[in-house]
């Protein structure tokens, strides 16, 4: 707030000494074209020179000039305060927004961590002080697990978030059967969300793409984990892939809340999350969305989100074969 009126007042000052100052120079201009008229008269009336209105001529058109040229320079010097100004107040918001999605993240994450973290500990301390049949403590030692998958999720999220921050040219390190690592992701998901309903078709034909295939996980389990994360427990998420012509289309839909026009431009940026942060009850970093446009981005390939019918959304990954 004090940026804001501090830079509003240096602005108004700014722009007020350029017109001051150009009112003052054609002020200024008009008193020596008067003194150059009245000199010019004085000189005429001793010397009766014929060349008295051609004379008369160039000093009024050096008045001109005068004035032609505080107009350019003002007026090229006034759009130079504007545009930087300009520049300067959407730098300055755009840090005040990033500012406020890292606060957010850092409020997201800490509960994100803690979640787990607390269902890991009573665990452990369920097993270490009851006796329980071994059917029990099974169960425990399988929702252990899976919190810990769900913290090294979290972990491999924010690090290959701040690996890709920079990244410009894509990682291909071996051949990826997409089609078998889509099946490895989505039975992981029905492992971890058994209540969840997920419903593949995949088309037979086998699509190998060459990169990393850590990465390319990352991107099939933060797709569905965004389909779970704005779906209702039970609402089915579909996941497709399919050939269509010369391109593999990769489709993941689910029948949640949707996405407005205004934020599908905004859902791949990093730490953005759909929303008020004050009412909304999904959990998340803002960072998943981020690293899969990121890595798609990196292999040259494209995706786009559309509406699902009757509602939901669409989330599709177009492979050139």
């Amino acid at each position: 707030m004090k940026f804001t009126i501090a830079y509003t007042l240096l602005f108004i000052y700014v722009i007020a000494a350029i017109v001051f100052w150009g009112y003052s120079l054609q002020k200024q201009s008009r008193v020596v074209y008067g003194l150059e008229s009245k000199n010019l008269e004085l000189q005429q009336k001793i010397t009766k020179s014929s060349t008295y209105l051609l004379d008369l001529q160039k000093i009024e058109d050096k008045k001109n000039r005068r004035t032609h040229q505080y107009w350019g320079e003002g007026s090229t010097f006034l759009l130079i305060i504007l545009l930087t100004a300009a520049i300067v107040y959407y730098a300055y918001y755009r840090q005040r927004q990033l500012s406020k999605l890292q606060q957010n993240f850092m409020l997201s994450i800490t509960h994100e961590l803690k979640t787990p973290i607390a269902g890991i500990k009573l665990n452990m301390q369920t097993l270490e002080k009851r006796k329980l049949d071994e059917t029990l403590q099974l169960k425990l030692v399988k929702s252990s697990v899976q919190e810990t998958n769900r913290l090294n999720d979290l972990c491999d999220n924010i690090l290959v978030a701040t690996q890709l921050e920079n990244k410009k040219k894509a990682i291909y390190t071996e051949m990826v059967n997409m089609n078998e690592l889509l099946l490895l992701q989505i039975n992981e998901m029905r492992s971890r969300y058994p209540q969840r309903k997920f419903v593949e078709t995949i088309d037979k034909e086998i699509l190998s793409i060459r990169g990393d295939s850590t990465l390319w996980q990352l991107v099939i389990s933060n797709l569905l984990e965004n389909a779970r994360k704005y779906s209702q427990a039970n609402d089915c998420i579909e996941i497709c892939l399919q050939k269509i012509n010369s391109t593999f289309h990769l489709q993941v839909k689910d029948q949640g809340i949707g996405i407005s026009d205004e934020e599908k431009k905004h859902i791949f940026e990093k730490f953005y999350r759909i929303g008020n942060e004050n009412t909304r009850t999904s959990k998340g970093t803002g960072l998943g969305l981020y690293i899969v446009k990121k890595i798609i981005s990196l292999y040259k390939y494209d995706i786009t989100v559309k509406n699902n019918s009757p509602q939901g959304s669409i989330f599709e990954v177009v492979f050139n074969a």
